[in-house]
């Protein structure tokens, strides 16, 4: 019979083997050293597998899926073998500070009524330069902030944040999503869910995409945001359920200017 484990932390990647020992070891490097660390390779081409088998640490569990399903689908297997009372998630391309899972569940422990607690994102740019990135209020049972007019989660990732394991017994990532999938997350776990934001930095997130956006992959991604919310901002936001189609339709307009923009010369 298997000890149990105190926090499952679920890593997904998918072609990032040069990058992927640099977050493993931030894991590793934790100061609270009572968890399991499962890799999930979304069908990665290159050496993934061997980037993994290389570090020796019992603690790191491998679970590759034969294709290349995208993130929400790598999370989700990752939970689906996760065996820990809490829960946290890494990027393949971050770092987390050495005591981030001991000061979270220190505050879990604390307050028996949170469900979740979070901190905020040292932003590291391509030059070097950092950037506080704080994360925003989550309100249980709220899904727009009054104070910026849109959803309450946008701009929360998954790094910072620890849950008790509760949180997701029937929660998942929607793997129909092609964007926003961490922001559909948290406003179905915060339905019922109680968030804690301690305002400081425990993952240093780095910017490896460059500069540029998916503009397009945005718009429908807040397209299908809205169809699937639509009946609950009914309810609850009806003035944002009328706002958000113009706001794409402005984005939209914008497209052209901005990649004109950000193109190299």
């Amino acid at each position: 019979m298997s000890r149990e484990i105190a926090t499952s932390i679920v890593l997904p990647t998918y072609d990032r083997a040069a990058l992927l020992p640099r977050a493993i070891a931030s894991v590793l490097a934790q100061t609270d050293g009572d968890f399991e660390l499962i890799v999930v390779d979304d069908g990665s081409r290159d050496d993934t597998a061997a980037v993994v088998a290389a570090i020796p640490d019992p603690r790191i569990r491998y679970v590759r899926l034969p294709v290349n399903r995208g993130l929400p689908a790598a999370r989700n297997a990752g939970l689906a073998v996760a065996r820990g009372a809490f829960v946290a998630f890494q990027d393949s391309d971050d770092e987390w500070v050495p005591d981030k899972l001991a000061r979270q569940r220190a505050v879990l422990q604390r307050h028996p009524k949170v469900d979740v607690v979070y901190g905020d994102m040292d932003r590291v740019a391509p030059d070097g330069t950092v950037r506080r990135h704080r994360s925003p209020a989550i309100v249980r049972g709220r899904l727009v902030d009054p104070a910026t007019g849109f959803w309450q989660s946008y701009l929360l990732a998954m790094q910072p944040v620890l849950m008790r394991r509760h949180c997701l017994d029937a929660e998942r990532f929607d793997e129909s999503l092609i964007r926003f999938e961490d922001l559909d997350l948290h406003l179905r776990v915060a339905r019922d869910a109680t968030y804690l934001h301690v305002p400081e930095p425990v993952v240093r997130y780095h910017a490896t995409d460059g500069l540029t956006a998916d503009f397009d992959a945005e718009l429908r991604g807040r397209r299908q945001l809205l169809r699937k919310w639509s009946g609950a901002l009914l309810a609850s936001d009806p003035r944002f359920l009328l706002v958000e189609p113009f706001r794409i339709l402005l984005r939209r307009s914008l497209m052209p200017i901005v990649e004109r923009h950000l193109a190299p010369t």
